[in-house]
This record gives C-alpha cells, structure tokens and sequence, in this order.
C-alpha cells in the first residue's frame, strides 16, 4: 500500500527530526522500526534501509527495546516532560552511541528523494486515497 509506505518512512523522518533516534525506537513510531525498514527498502533507500537495521540489531542486543523503554515511562505522570537521559539513565550509553553514529550516516536528503520518486510513480493509487480527482 503506497499510503502506508509513504506514511511510515515520512512519520521516520519527522520523529528523527523532531527527537533524535533513541527516542523514535521508543515512541509509538518506533514500534513500527521493521515495517519502517521494509518501506525503506520498497521506495528503493536501500543503504537507509540497512543502516535502520542495523540500530534496530544494536538496540536489541543492548535490550533497549521498545516495550523497555516504554516500561521505563510507564511511572510518568501525564503528561510528564522529561529527557531520554533523564528517564533511562546510563543503561544505554554505549548502544546510544552505537546507535548515534549509525544514524548520523544515514542520508535523510536521499531518503526522502527516493520517497518522492516513489510517491511520483504511485501518484494514481495516492489521489485515490487521498480522494484527489485528476481533471
């Protein structure tokens, strides 16, 4: 589904952009890493998609987790504001840094050429959904 794919690799980006990586593996975003790493894969971002997974594989060893991560929150009180430091303490360090250098190689700029490429070739589907009439 061109929408879904769309919607996955767009949402990656903007939650990286807005939060930085650790917290897009823990936000409701990042419990979607592996259909996120296959929509890199399908709109043709390929060394994206392979630097995606290997974080997904250093969080996973580290046990930095989504669902730990969100355990991790579950004490919060709404609302609350916090940093991922603040909150994780250094239990993570070093897959953060591992995780951090990984993310600073991905091309973002590409990422969202190959998007736009993709979204350009599934125009017809997009204006259906989106309830757009070419005329």
């Amino acid at each position: 589904d061109p929408v879904a794919v769309l919607m996955l690799i767009l949402d990656f980006d903007t939650e990286v952009a807005m939060n930085g990586i650790d917290n897009f593996i823990g936000n409701s975003s990042g419990r979607y890493m592996r259909e996120t790493i296959t929509a890199l894969q399908t709109i043709g971002a390929e060394s994206q998609a392979a630097l995606l997974e290997k974080i997904l594989a250093v969080a996973d060893e580290a046990g930095m987790t989504h669902d730990a991560i969100q355990e991790d929150r579950s004490g919060l009180d709404e609302f609350a504001i916090t940093s991922f430091e603040k909150l994780h303490g250094d239990k993570w360090d070093a897959a953060c840094d591992g995780i951090q250098a990984l993310d600073e190689q991905i091309d973002y700029s590409d990422m969202l050429a190959c998007a736009e490429t993709y979204a350009g070739n599934h125009s017809a589907v997009l204006h259906r959904a989106l309830g757009i009439i070419d005329g």
